[in-house]
Order: structure tokens, then C-alpha cells, then sequence
């Protein structure tokens, strides 16, 4: 049997052949695979090309002989065990078994579909694996990295601002807004520190229920149960009522407490907490001063919340109101801060309202400030504004207005006085007005600056100017004689008239007795455009330079060579449209010896510079024949004072009607005057809408004039300069 083992062992290490060979080649072994079994005997076992079963020495021993009864009695067993590795080698050997990874066409390792014996754990195999795991991990370890270095570098602001948001805020500090003072630093608008509290039942029940739950909650911790309950003690609602001055009984209605139900099962906590309207804000003081509400806030009580503010307050209100403009909310601030809507708190928004300063403030879980962190911007006060307005005859003038306007039954009536040398404006009022503290007494009618804002036909308060104009032609002279007879001139089909024949009269008599006729010969004895430039020249037709907000302009129209009619009513104050301004302040370059100082309401150490637009002996000139107009004969005797030399003119329009043409039973009365005429310090006009019972000026405004300028002038000092009558 060992001859035969060695036969076999020879025969399979024969050269294959070329069929063989080719299949090897793929991987498939064409002859079966001889296996040795070792039996339990330990005698190894093979077996020969015809399938038949041989053995071989025990292994590790030498090979003993063996009776033929033994070898009989095994060849059953034998026999059928070899006949089991026969069938398997046949499989095998149908199937191809892999000897080599080497050896195959295919590179695929991963993808390929198997066939065969398996080839797993082998090194090529688990080379190729290894390396698309770390090439895997490698990516994703550089992912994390990019994002990482995109998260904490690239746009780490971004993520430290979002974080910062859920426990910081900015708030804002509101800015102190500026006085507005009078020439004498006297408040005509100040800004006062006001404080609204407020509670919220949801947050006070909220706390409530909390403090009880973690006293229930932790009964093995007396210390800690102590203070829950001191905490408890401080949240009656009796010391928050006492100190807010409202009945107990509407706090324990709007926070609903309910004591019954178990404080640990958070759903029933939700269900009692309020609700509704009132549940989160009801007002327990309204804009109140900060001694008043500290005495609720510093209860320190759960849900209570104080907001301070600042409200502008008028010590005048209805002198001022026009002037100085009011307060109204701004749309475009969050949290509702109020700016100038008209008059100077309008003009100077910017410098009044300062800017508003943030904080950085630390919250908690339930957006409570906590403390301040820092000062993101610094808040800027604003700053004061002083007027050139005297507050003393600011109110006097309001009161004579109000006077003749009841009175006299007038739609309304304002008025102005100017300083002659600085162009500062020491008065300006309209009446009615309204009360600046007060916004529901204001309407779209009384809230009207009608010195500044309106326009109107000035009428005969012009005939100084066409008289300016004959002078500086040098046609005409302070003594020339204008012939008015009959006392009335036919021009373009229009008929002129004055209320007497005056015959031959001079320029003062022109003024005095104030001829339309003499004004219209003047004006077509001159070239078209004489008067309108003249008119010009004192600032009709242009702005003032107070810069008012809504300030009408008026309207000025040069007439042509054949417009005769047009150039002859612009000669004495009609054809052309005017504010009270603009006649303040050309009423006031004539008293300044023909300087022109620019109007002007806010005091200053450098005023506008000043312009010269007529010579001094001509404008003094025409300053002298207007005090014919005061005088015994004139037409506004009325605005004569006592002591001192006052010129003026009066000036007596009809209204415009809108549906054409002018009303016959409606007037508007102004008064321009100068005092005192031999050295002129103050200039006022006056103008009465629509008077009632006497349509003339020197009845209506001319009085009021009186009445202003002679306290004015003693305020001011003005010596006299004409001897006081005696009875």
C-alpha cells in the first residue's frame, strides 16, 4: 500500500495538458484536489486515481502491518467516506476553486461577483479595503475641518452675534431733548422727565406658581422652603395695590390665582395662568413724575414694569404755540419716541433732539435685564435753543391780539415787532391759538402761523415803497406835486379813485391821506418794471431768511409796458400777494436808514450780514412823511404814542373772493409803524382778518399797535424824543 501511496503521489505531479493548463490558467484545477484523511486511528489515508482507498505509516510513527482481516473489516467504512470526498471534489472541480488572486483577469475586488471558494482576509484584498476606508475617513475628516475652520473663523462673527442675541440686548437711552428759551434764557419749552407703570398678571401668576412648586417640592430643605415663603409674603397683592392707589380686589381679579390646584403638574399650572386682554400690560400710573412711580417700583414686586420718558411742556402755550410748533409720534421709531412736527421744534429737530445712546444689557432665561454691560453709543443731549423772542411782549402782543380780534369779531389777527438794528424779531403771535400741552384743542386753522405762512394783497401799506421808487428815479422829490384832480383817474377802463379830491398834494400827503390817484401817476410815469424792482429790492416776492417751515413766499409779477392797470394797482398794494414778514422786515430796512438786516429768531453772536439797498437820506426821508400818518389828519392817530414820534401807515384791502372778483363787505386792516421816528429802534405790524363794525385800520390795528409798542419801548428803555402832552 505504500507502493501504491507513492505511485499516486508521482502520477499527480505529472505536467498537466494543454486543456488543463488553459484552465488553470483562470483559476480552475482540472484534476480533482487528492486530500489525505487521517482516521481515528491516526493512519493517514489516501486515495489512488481509480478512487480507491489507500493508507500509509500513523503519522509521527512507523508504519505497522496489518493482518488482511483488519484492512477487510474497514473497506466498508472506508469506502463510504471516500465515496463523501469524492462528490465534494466533484463539485469543486465543476465549479472552479481560486488559487491565486494573481492569477485572475478580473482587477475587481470589491464589485465583482464571486464565484468559488472565498478569498477573504487575504492581503490584497484587505489592502484595497483599507485604503478606501481611510481614503473615506480622510474626506470626512476634512469636511469637519473645513467646516470647523467656516464655523469658528470665516463666520465666527455671525454665530457670536447670534449667540450673544439670546442673552444680551441693546436698549436705548433716550437723549435729553434741548430747551427752546426766550432772549432772556426764560423756558418757552422744556422737556420734563415722566415715568408710566405698569403690571402684568401673566408674569405675577407665573412667578407665583413657581415659588410654590419649589417650595412643595423640597420639603427636606426648611432653609429653603423659609425663603420661598418670604418671597411669597412680599407678593401680596395688598402692598402693590396700597402703594399704586387702586382697589385690591381688581388686581386678585385680573391675576386669577387659584391656590387649589397642584403646582407640579405643569398643564394645570398653563391652564390658570391669565389670559386675554389685560393678561400681559394694565397701566398703574400714567405718565406721572419719577418720585410718584418709585414709590410702586421700588416695591420690587414680580410683574411690575417702569418706563421713563420725556414729555415737552409749554410754560405759554397759547403766546407760543404757532411759533414754537408742538410734538407728534415718529412711525419710524420702534419704540414710539416722539420728534418736531411744525413751528421751531420742526426747524431745529436736530439740534434739539441730540441722539439717543444704546446699552449693552445681560438677560435672563425670562428676558429680565440683568445689569449693563457696557456703553455701545454714548448719548448725545440736545442742545438749547435761545430765540430772539421776548416772552414779556410776546404775551402782551397775544393778549391785544386776542382783544381786538373779540372785539372786532375778526377771523383771526397776529402780528410782529422787529428790531430795527439786528433784525431780530422780539414778537410774533396769532390769535386764536391753542394750547400746546393740550394737542385735542389744536385745528387745522388755529395751529396756522398766519405772519409767516399766509399771503395776502397788502393794500396801501405799499405806497412807501412807490414812493422809494419816485425818489430814486430822480424824477420826483419829497417836495413834488402830484396833481390828483378830480380825485380820481380812468386807466385802461378802470376807474381809481381816492375818498377826497386833494388836488395838488406832495409826497407826505400822498402817505398821510393815502391817494390811489397820486400813487397810480407816479407808477405810469415811471418805466414798467420801477416799482416791482424797488418792491423787490425789499424783499418782497422772496423768503424771509428765518427759513420757517411752510413760509410763503408771496408772488411778484413784473408788468408789461401796456399793462397800465397792472402797473397801476401794483403802485398801491394790489396785483401782488405778501406775508406780514416780508412787511416787517422792508418796514424795518426803511427805519435803518435803507440797511437791510436780514429777520432772524434764534440769538446769535454772529448775525447775517446786512446789505445796503437805499440811500439814507431817501429812506429817512420817507420815515418823516410817515409821521404825517399818526399825526392830527393822518389816517391812524390811533397809533400815536404819548412821548415819542411814531411813523407808520395804515393799509385797507378788500378780500379776495373765490369765486372771482373781491368782496364789498369784507376788509383786511394792516398797520406798519416806527417808533420812535427820530431814532428808529422797533418796528410792529399788525393785521386783523375780516373786522366787524369798522373796516379801517387806523380803528383796528393801529390801536393795537398803540397798545404793544408803547410798553415795548419802555421795557426797552427807549428814551423819549418828543415832549409828553399835558392836560
Amino acid at each position: 500500500m505504500s507502493d501504491n501511496g507513492n505511485k499516486t503521489d508521482k502520477k499527480s505531479q505529472k505536467k498537466p495538458s494543454a486543456a488543463t493548463a488553459k484552465r488553470s490558467e483562470s483559476g480552475k484545477v482540472t484534476s480533482p484536489i487528492r486530500r489525505s484523511s487521517i482516521g481515528k486511528s491516526g493512519i493517514k489515508k489516501s486515495t489512488d486515481k481509480n478512487g480507491k482507498s489507500t493508507s500509509a505509516a500513523p503519522v509521527g510513527k512507523r508504519p505497522v502491518r496489518k493482518t488482511t482481516a483488519k484492512i477487510s473489516a474497514g473497506k466498508a467504512s472506508t469506502k463510504s467516506r471516500s465515496t463523501k470526498i469524492t462528490n465534494r471534489l466533484k463539485k469543486s472541480d465543476t465549479q472552479g476553486a481560486y488559487t491565486s488572486i494573481k492569477n485572475r483577469k478580473s482587477k475587481k475586488v470589491i464589485f465583482s461577483k464571486a464565484s468559488g471558494a472565498s478569498t477573504r482576509g487575504g492581503f490584497e484584498y484587505d489592502k484595497n479595503r483599507f485604503r478606501t476606508i481611510w481614503g473615506l475617513s480622510f474626506i470626512i475628516l476634512a469636511l469637519l475641518v473645513c467646516r470647523a475652520f467656516y464655523l469658528q473663523v470665516a463666520n465666527a462673527q455671525f454665530y457670536q452675534d447670534k449667540g450673544n442675541e439670546l442673552i444680551t440686548s441693546e436698549r436705548t437711552q433716550k437723549s435729553y431733548r434741548g430747551m427752546i428759551t426766550d432772549r432772556n434764557h426764560l423756558p418757552l419749552a422744556v422737556s420734563a422727565p415722566l415715568a408710566t407703570v405698569s403690571f402684568s398678571p401673566y408674569d405675577y401668576a407665573r412667578e407665583y406658581y413657581e415659588i410654590k412648586r419649589i417650595k412643595i417640592s423640597n420639603p427636606d430643605q426648611p432653609k429653603l422652603q423659609a425663603r420661598m415663603q418670604k418671597r411669597l409674603d412680599d407678593m401680596d397683592l395688598t402692598m402693590l395695590a396700597a402703594a399704586a392707589n387702586i382697589p385690591v380686589t381688581d388686581l386678585q381679579k385680573v391675576t386669577k390665582i387659584d391656590d387649589s390646584i397642584d403646582v407640579t403638574k405643569e398643564e394645570l399650572v398653563k391652564a390658570a395662568l391669565p389670559s386675554g386682554a389685560g393678561s400681559h400690560y394694565l397701566p398703574l400710573l400714567n405718565k406721572v413724575t419719577p418720585e410718584i412711580a418709585q414709590s410702586v417700583s421700588s416695591l420690587d414686586f414680580p410683574g411690575v414694569y417702569e418706563k421713563t420718558f420725556f414729555q415737552r411742556f409749554y410754560p405759554q402755550p397759547q403766546p407760543n404755540s404757532q411759533l414754537l410748533g408742538f410734538m407728534g409720534q415718529n412711525a419710524n421709531d420702534p419704540e414710539g419716541g416722539y420728534e418736531g412736527r411744525a413751528g421751531i421744534e420742526r426747524q431745529y429737530e436736530t439740534e434739539l433732539a441730540g441722539k439717543d445712546g444704546k446699552v449693552l444689557i445681560l438677560k435672563d432665561a425670562k428676558q429680565n435685564s440683568l445689569k449693563e454691560i457696557k456703553q455701545l453709543e454714548p448719548e448725545i443731549a440736545g442742545q438749547d435753543v435761545a430765540l430772539t423772542i421776548d416772552s414779556r411782549l410776546q404775551y402782551l402782543l397775544y393778549k391785544e391780539l386776542e382783544k381786538v380780534g373779540r372785539l372786532r369779531q375778526a377771523l383771526w389777527s397776529t402780528g410782529m415787532i422787529v428790531d430795527v438794528q439786528t433784525g431780530e424779531v422780539l414778537a410774533l403771535s396769532t390769535w386764536p391759538s391753542f394750547n400746546s400741552n393740550n394737542l385735542n384743542e389744536m385745528t387745522g386753522e388755529n395751529q396756522r402761523n398766519r405772519a409767516l405762512l399766509d399771503v395776502f394783497e397788502p393794500g396801501s401799506v405799499m405806497k412807501p415803497f412807490t414812493v422809494a421808487a419816485a425818489l430814486d428815479s430822480g424824477k420826483y422829490t419829497p417836495t413834488s406835486l402830484i396833481d390828483t384832480n378830480p380825485g380820481s383817474i380812468h386807466v385802461k377802463g378802470y376807474t381809481i379813485r381816492d375818498h377826497d379830491n386833494l388836488g395838488s398834494i406832495n409826497m407826505a400827503t400822498l402817505l398821510q391821506k393815502s391817494s390811489n390817484v397820486a400813487s397810480t401817476k407816479i407808477a405810469l410815469s415811471l418805466p414798467p418794471d420801477a416799482i416791482t424792482n424797488m418792491q423787490r429790492q425789499f424783499g418782497f416776492g422772496t423768503k424771509t431768511p428765518l427759513q420757517f417751515p411752510g413760509e410763503g413766499s408771496g408772488l411778484l409779477v413784473t408788468p408789461k409796458e401796456k399793462e397800465l392797470s397792472r402797473r397801476a394797482t401794483i403802485s398801491y398794494g394790489y396785483g401782488l400777494q405778501v406775508t406780514l414778514a416780508q412787511v416787517a422786515q422792508a418796514y424795518a430796512a426803511l427805519a435803518a436808514g435803507g440797511v437791510m438786516h436780514p429777520l432772524t429768531l434764534i440769538k446769535s453772536d454772529k448775525p447775517l450780514p446786512s446789505k445796503r439797498i437805499m440811500a439814507h437820506e431817501q429812506a429817512m426821508s420817507i420815515v418823516q412823511m410817515l409821521e404825517s400818518v399818526t399825526a392830527p389828519g393822518g389816517t391812524a392817530v390811533a397809533a400815536a404814542i404819548d412821548g415819542y414820534r411814531v411813523a407808520g401807515k395804515t393799509g385797507t384791502s378788500r378780500r379776495i373772493n373765490p369765486e372771482g372778483g373781491y368782496y364789498t363787505d369784507q376788509y383786511r386792516n394792516v398797520f406798519a409803524g416806527i417808533a420812535p421816528a427820530s431814532n428808529p429802534r422797533l418796528v410792529g405790524v399788525v393785521l386783523v382778518e375780516d373786522p366787524r363794525g369798522q373796516f379801517y385800520a387806523g380803528f383796528t390795528s393801529a390801536p393795537v399797535f398803540h397798545n404793544v409798542m408803547k410798553e415795548a419801548l419802555r421795557l426797552y428803555n427807549v428814551p423819549l424824543d418828543k415832549p409828553l402832552q399835558t392836560k
